[in-house]
């Protein structure tokens, strides 16, 4: 699917799916996350990784 107006100007990937009529599903955990993205973002989910095994 093409990337469309609104994923560009808001940023949210989801939102190409959404306009497509795609159903998206989110769910409440207690695990923390780790965004990742930018290059930084990756290093330190690298280093994150590397240090859990």
């Amino acid at each position: 699917m093409p990337q469309t107006f609104l994923e560009l100007s808001e940023k949210l990937e989801q939102l190409r799916a959404l306009e497509q009529g795609v159903r998206i599903r989110v769910v409440e955990t207690n695990y923390e996350s780790l965004g990742v993205d930018t290059p930084e973002d990756l290093a330190k989910a690298r280093e994150r990784m590397l240090k859990q095994g």
